[in-house]
């Protein structure tokens, strides 16, 4: 808990929470607190740290609560990303409803559309769940910002990418190039766009199964 609390010191002092006059001698006060309860810790001193504990977090939280609302919105509720996202979110849906039938003849680098519009999607849904993680644990920090801010296009590419290796298999199971339902293909783009490592992973068990020439060496 003395750990969580320092980077989420740390993560706040790098969001400028502190930058205001008096706000170095909040730190330090806090940090000086820390390591009071660090010491008790360490001397077997349960209650003196639990004490010591629950006044650094008292502090830091007052020092949240006094600092501006824009500072608030802004780091402890992820706001601008919130609307961000939701406007996205918003706007993708409205083109769905509006051009699906479009969307769905309409191949961008011989995938379709949907392909990058559900990726999209899925991209959008991992920023609302790890914009969640981090208000949750005060572990939203500014240089994520352009993280969630090229998370859909992250998602749509990679969604485009799964769907390309969904029809590199799909032709080689049925020898045909037409996939006659969309529902599930759909699925995984919007799964590869909302977990980027599982999309990763199977493109790297592609490469791994794609050997490329590779010279032995010579035996001596």
């Amino acid at each position: 808990m003395l750990d969580c609390l320092q980077e989420q010191l740390f993560f706040a002092d790098e969001n400028g929470l502190f930058k205001d006059e008096g706000g170095s001698d909040k730190y330090n006060d806090i940090i000086e607190t820390i390591d009071k309860s660090l010491r008790s810790l360490s001397n077997n001193q349960n209650y003196e740290a639990r004490k010591h504990y629950s006044h650094a977090n008292s502090k830091f939280n007052n020092a949240i609560n006094s600092t501006k609302f824009w500072w608030r919105f802004k780091y402890s509720y992820g706001g601008p990303i919130l609307l961000y996202l939701l406007i996205l979110l918003f706007f993708i849906f409205l083109a769905w409803i509006s051009f699906s039938p479009a969307l769905m003849n309409y191949k961008i680098l011989w995938v379709p559309a949907w392909a990058y519009l559900w990726g999209s999607t899925g991209g959008i849904l991992q920023g609302f769940w790890r914009l969640w993680q981090h208000v949750c644990y005060e572990g939203l920090r500014k240089v994520y910002f352009i993280w969630y801010i090229i998370l859909p296009l992250a998602g749509a590419i990679l969604g485009a990418l799964t769907y390309l290796v969904f029809l590199a298999g799909f032709i080689v199971a049925t020898g045909g190039t037409q996939i006659t339902s969309e529902s599930f293909v759909i699925l995984i783009c919007a799964l590869a766009g909302f977990s980027s490592e599982w999309a990763v992973r199977i493109l790297n068990n592609l490469t791994d199964m794609i050997q490329v020439g590779v010279k032995e060496k010579p035996s001596t």
